[in-house]
């Protein structure tokens, strides 16, 4: 499964995508993640299934329901 990784250094900092692993499960990618983006001493890292990510515009907004209607 691929996953997209998320970091910040600092709290309070946003989370900015730092890039992406692939991982047979979610126990997994945290290991994954952390030795694939270890050149940071990161303050937080989150990794998100891909196909779990919603997407806010392109092509995938034709197919919304929820577009136009109000």
């Amino acid at each position: 499964m691929k996953y997209e990784v998320f970091a910040r250094i600092r709290a309070g900092d946003e989370l900015i995508h730092v890039g992406n692993v692939d991982a047979p499960d979610d126990r997994l990618v945290k290991t994954y993640a952390r030795t694939t983006f270890d050149e940071e001493d990161w303050d937080r890292m989150v990794a998100v299934p891909r196909d779990e990510l919603i997407e806010v515009t392109g092509a995938q907004m034709a197919e919304s329901p929820m577009v136009g209607e109000q």
